[in-house]
């Protein structure tokens, strides 16, 4: 089973598994809302379209992956491939032709049967057709574009397509209602990896490839746990690639390019995801190579992240709006609309979470010394989360405004991670479970919103209501091990159940979901109003075939 669901805003990208797929001159797309074609983001975007498919009857849709499409009509077969990361293939109809077309100027040369699109900014596109099939070339040169034409018009394509359709040999089909979109993440996880360039020496992950070129940090830890069903060793290569770029001190920044690194951080969760890619791969000195650098970067936390002597942690945040704490993952948050300085309940519950698994390793390891160190560490994060963030007026943890001292009480869904850190009792458990069962906060048609429904932020802009699939699974995954089993299986149901929905409604997987599954994601603010038609040049929004989205889904629908 492939995916066949034609969606706006789709991933169309050639991936690191099939050759190099460089961030440099990276020539991916998204598809097209309006016609059957792909548009591709160069510095003068392009679409390579198929015309007049609009008069015909339906197509007959056959495949929609990250890098091959194939439909049928009455007329023939229409498909496109990557075949390199410059060169995409395919074949047309005599009734409908494939086109291109270039927004703003752009010169047309003509050179035998191939037609040379010169956009005046140093790039060049290519079109040769020839007998029904086609080649379509991005270069940096008319000579380049033209060699890889006529290379592309000569490839054997049934070979081609037989290589692309591989991936989904194995995918469970008949009354497994998952399965087209199994495949669907299969699809976008190919389409996520990056080739090793510049700091980076290994294959890495980008959350969307478009608009999200870069690698960030948490991210790659929750494309790791998905990517181990399928590669132990790319999910090992996608943790390995973040030590990459970690400083001499023990930083690892928050965002990354083979160029470039950030100057802020993001929420430490390397131990507990490398554990998880270990348990698959047995690999100790992966396991080796995480600890040692793990733990310089949990040790720089340590020393920049802490107000005071308390193993009690703080964000780094700045002055802009719509994007105050964009170190924690949650941007927007109100939480961090104060400016106050704050013990983070998140932050330190990931340290929490982090000692915890470290100890975890430093057993595997034989390494007693550093089990002992991890243990008190852990202990100490533990005891003073639990005196100082926990509220037992309201039975919730907060975060806790250092100067005015006192709770500062938003609540959000951050205050549940001390069940996914294992750092409450039972009792205190059960009192946050009483939270996320009650309808006027977090018992939603989808669970869980990302703030209550009691606040007065409450809405529908990224980190102020709607739904993220990386809390979802980490909740789920605490409320599982305090014993919780039917609200844990009812957040991961409902979860699976809600991106299935909308991925058999628009062919896409999004950032985030409205938390009573009313509004179409698409539609979603995103630090700031829905701009209509999509185009993320102009406004980024619910982004399409979302990296996390995806990966742990597949690792939901695995587990299941």
């Amino acid at each position: 089973m492939v995916p066949k669901k034609w969606g706006q805003g789709q991933l169309f990208a050639f991936s690191a598994l099939d050759g190099d797929a460089l961030f440099t001159d990276d020539f991916a797309g998204t598809l097209s809302g309006d016609k059957i074609g792909i548009i591709f983001e160069s510095l003068c975007r392009r679409t390579l379209f198929f015309s007049n498919l609009s008069n015909l009857a339906e197509p007959d849709i056959q495949c929609v992956t990250s890098d091959m499409i194939e439909l049928k009509t009455f007329t023939g077969t229409f498909s496109i491939l990557f075949a390199e990361r410059h060169l995409v293939v395919g074949t047309y109809g005599e009734i409908a032709d494939v086109l291109v077309r270039c927004d703003g100027e752009c010169k047309i040369i003509r050179n035998g049967d191939t037609v040379i699109y010169d956009s005046n900014d140093g790039e060049y596109t290519a079109l040769l057709r020839r007998e029904g099939r086609f080649a379509f070339a991005y270069g940096k040169s008319e000579a380049e574009v033209v060699t890889l034409c006529e290379k592309g018009i000569n490839l054997d394509l049934d070979e081609l397509k037989t290589k692309k359709l591989k991936p989904y040999e194995k995918i469970l089909s008949g009354d497994n209602i998952y399965a087209p979109l199994y495949a669907k993440c299969i699809s976008v996880m190919r389409s996520q990896l990056c080739s090793p360039e510049g700091n980076i020496k290994r294959i890495w992950s980008t959350p969307d490839r478009l608009p999200h070129r870069n690698m960030w940090l948490w991210d790659s830890v929750f494309h790791a746990i998905g990517h181990r069903h399928l590669d132990t060793k790319i999910a090992q290569n996608l943790i390995l690639a973040l030590f990459d770029v970690q400083r001499e001190d023990g930083f690892i920044p928050h965002m990354s390019k083979p160029d470039f690194i950030s100057d802020i951080t993001q929420p430490p969760v390397i131990g507990w995801g490398a554990w998880l890619v270990y348990k698959k791969s047995g690999d100790t000195e992966f396991l080796r190579i995480v600890f040692e650098n793990n733990k310089k970067f949990l040790l720089w936390c340590r020393n920049n992240r802490r107000k005071t002597e308390k193993e009690l942690y703080s964000w780094h945040t700045n002055p802009e709006l719509n994007n105050r704490c964009d170190e924690s993952g949650m941007d927007n948050s109100p939480r961090f609309d104060t400016k106050s300085d704050l013990y983070a309940v998140d932050f330190s519950c990931y340290i929490a979470n982090e000692t915890r698994y470290m100890k975890k390793i430093a057993d595997e390891l034989g390494d007693k010394e550093n089990s002992d160190f991890f243990t008190e560490w852990n202990k100490k994060a533990n005891a003073d989360i639990n005196s100082i963030l926990w509220c037992e007026e309201n039975g919730f943890y907060y975060d806790f405004d250092i100067t005015a001292d006192r709770f500062s009480k938003v609540s959000s869904v951050a205050s549940f991670l001390p069940i996914f850190a294992g750092v409450c009792d039972k009792e205190q458990c059960a009192k946050l479970v009483e939270h996320l069962n009650n309808p006027k906060e977090f018992d939603t048609e989808f669970p869980v919103p990302s703030i209550s429904k009691k606040d007065k932020s409450f809405g529908t802009d990224m980190w102020r209501g709607p739904v993220w699939i990386n809390y979802n699974y980490m909740i789920s995954k605490g409320l599982a091990d305090y014993g919780h089993h039917c609200l844990s299986q009812n957040i991961k149901d409902k979860t699976l159940d809600v991106i299935n929905e909308w991925y058999n409604r628009t062919g896409t997987v999004y950032e985030f979901y409205d938390s009573e599954n009313k509004i179409p994601p698409f539609c979603f603010n995103r630090k700031g109003e829905v701009y209509e038609p999509y185009d993320f040049r102009v406004k980024y929004q619910a982004i399409r075939d979302y990296g996390w989205s995806v990966t742990l889904a597949f690792d939901l629908m695995n587990e299941q």
